[in-house]
């Protein structure tokens, strides 16, 4: 079952786990407890203590696992904007730049008085 969240908390007795299949980005944060945590492909053991956050680097089967009564909170990636919506923020920021740049050489000239 897939199921869409903005953010979950859930709540793992010792010995008990959650996975994660392809979840590439999301943030696991231990806010009381421990886990350990280990990601398909990865040799790495993770250690997580309360307050622990650790970013999912790579898609595949994540296993988490709580060390002691725990309870976690995953978050997925927050949204990028589109390439075309960045590349409009730069141009629009250059626009205004241009703007003052231009309106301050005229208040200098004595063409705009306030």
């Amino acid at each position: 079952m897939n199921i869409g969240l903005t953010q979950a908390r859930i709540s793992l007795d010792p010995r008990r786990g959650i996975s994660l299949t392809d979840a590439a980005g999301v943030a696991v944060e231990v806010i009381s407890g421990s886990v350990w945590l280990t990601m398909d492909g990865d040799r790495r053991d993770i250690v997580l203590p309360s307050g622990g956050v650790h970013t999912i680097e790579r898609d595949g089967l994540t296993l988490v696992n709580a060390i002691e009564p725990s309870l976690v909170r995953v978050q997925p990636p927050q949204a990028r904007p589109a390439a075309w919506t960045r590349r409009l923020a730069s141009a629009w920021d250059w626009l205004v730049s241009a703007g003052e740049a231009r309106v301050r050489a005229r208040i200098e000239l004595g063409i705009y008085h306030f």
